[in-house]
């Protein structure tokens, strides 16, 4: 599939919300939960897309759509989870470049889902963005007596490389479920169901307290709401235009480049020489890709 101009645009978009959305939920953790902070943002998007359903007249899903519409919602319960306590132990721009592993994972799932068989150029430019991906998160050996934040950090890379692992499996999913039924209906689905499965999480762990903390916030918590819905949105938009490894492929290249533009704003993260040549591969395979 050659990649057409409107999914070319709706994925930069939706890629470019995505970056920020990124930058957001690192700022709100530091004051909020991972588990409160999910279930708060995932809670106050369903309307949204609700409405956006009732708005646009969308029918009742085609058959066959909830089987992988459920299995997204559980797996998106899980990737989120990892994502955010992930993102409150390694660095921005660490972080957010593991998730580079997704497209790799879900360009391997998409043949036997979907059919789609990347070709040699394609296939090419994924393996250079996750090439890129783990030079820019190797580090040199520190000393024996940060042991103990090395085993940390280690802790918060291998949370986020399970992310990587279920959002792969979960994009397919999605598209095949929007095959089905409209995208803000899929979108509705998606946001209740999570907040569903979270607020199991949260009662199971007694743990109803944290929501208190989205007050502290609040103007920082709606910008995460509008961005994250933004993204969300066009990328299911972007879904039947484009294949799902190209997606992930474009989505990822632009948010390593943005977490890496982010963190040195916003916490003063190195920008080294091995990151941008790092970025610099990621570049080119994602160039690849659009050839």
């Amino acid at each position: 599939m050659s990649p057409s101009l409107a999914g070319l645009l709706l994925v930069v978009a939706s890629s470019l919300c995505w970056a920020g959305f990124d930058l957001l939920r690192k700022l709100l953790l530091r004051e909020i939960s991972p588990m409160a902070l999910v279930f708060a943002l995932t809670l106050a998007s369903a309307p949204l897309f609700a409405a956006w359903t009732l708005a646009g007249g969308a029918a009742w899903p085609a058959a066959g759509y909830w089987a992988p519409a459920v299995a997204s919602v559980l797996l998106n319960v899980l990737a989120n989870l990892c994502l955010l306590e992930g993102m409150r132990i390694v660095p921005l721009s660490l972080s957010v470049p593991l998730l580079s592993l997704t497209p790799v994972f879900a360009a391997v799932l998409a043949v036997p889902l979907l059919g789609e068989r990347p070709s040699p150029a394609n296939a090419a430019g994924i393996l250079m963005v996750i090439a890129g991906a783990i030079w820019l998160h190797w580090q040199p050996p520190v000393a024996l007596t940060a042991e103990g934040e090395r085993r940390r950090q280690l802790k918060g890379a291998l949370l986020v490389a399970f992310t990587s692992l279920f959002w792969a499996m979960t994009i397919p999913l999605d598209k095949l479920a929007v095959a089905r039924a409209a995208a803000p209906f899929h979108g509705t689905v998606l946001n209740a169901g999570v907040a569903a499965g979270v607020l199991v999480v949260l009662l199971g762990r007694r743990r109803m307290g944290d929501l208190a903390q989205v007050r502290r916030l609040p103007g920082l918590f709606v910008l995460s709401l509008i961005v994250s819905c933004l993204a969300l949105g066009l990328q299911l938009l972007a879904l039947p235009l484009m294949f799902v490894g190209t997606i992930e492929t474009l989505k990822r290249g632009i948010g390593n480049f943005m977490a890496l533009v982010s963190g040195w704003i916003f916490f003063r993260e190195a920008v080294t020489l091995l990151k941008v040549l790092a970025l610099m591969v990621m570049a080119a395979g994602v160039a690849l890709i659009l050839m």
